[in-house]
């Protein structure tokens, strides 16, 4: 480049020698209020004011609220507190459901709890009680035969109550009723040869 060449281009917008009139003749000034930049989703499906349901909503109806905000300029504010008060209904709705969660969650957490505590109860009585012997077994299953024996009356009384097709249940190993064949004492002699 030379300096004539750069020169040539200062003269030609009008700085050298500086002249405002031929730059502000050269400008071609329109002055506009710039519209804003919406997203597609948002223009294809605009969101009007009502109570929102869920956060997606809710983050839909804050963005009216500012966009109403920010339009707003000496015109009646009913629009935006009308939007408002629906913001508050929908956010006071979701704060009713989260607190009815928060308690149902904790009623369930309690009772988890309280089921874990029965199961770790069965399991910890053989820890505390040292090793199991081949005796202490056989006392507590005679014991839970003897509370079988006791609640088998009762079970009776309701199998006579009914129609008569439903039967006590018995143990498939020795037939007699109040357990099952897991719990069976009885014991098969196998012959000798």
């Amino acid at each position: 480049m030379t300096a004539n060449n750069i020169a040539g281009g200062f003269r030609g917008a009008g700085l050298v020698p500086f002249d405002p009139q031929v730059v502000l003749s050269r400008l071609d000034v329109k002055l506009r209020t710039p519209t804003p930049i919406r997203s597609p989703a948002a223009e294809a499906n605009p969101w009007v004011s009502q109570t929102p349901h869920n956060p997606t909503e809710a983050i839909s109806q804050s963005e009216l609220v500012k966009s109403q905000i920010s339009g707003h300029q000496g015109s009646s504010p009913t629009p935006i507190f009308s939007a408002v008060r629906q913001m508050a209904k929908g956010i006071e709705a979701m704060a009713h459901s989260v607190t009815l969660l928060t308690a149902e969650n904790r009623t369930l957490q309690k009772a988890n709890q309280a089921l874990s505590r029965r199961r770790r109860a069965k399991k910890t009585r053989v820890r505390h009680g040292g090793a199991l012997t081949a005796q202490s077994a056989r006392g507590i299953l005679a014991q839970k035969h003897r509370e079988g024996q006791q609640g088998q009356g009762a079970v009776e009384k309701q199998c006579r109550s009914s129609e008569g097709l439903v039967s006590i249940p018995r143990c498939r190993k020795c037939g007699k009723p109040g357990h099952n064949i897991r719990t069976c004492q009885f014991e098969v002699e196998l012959p000798t040869a």
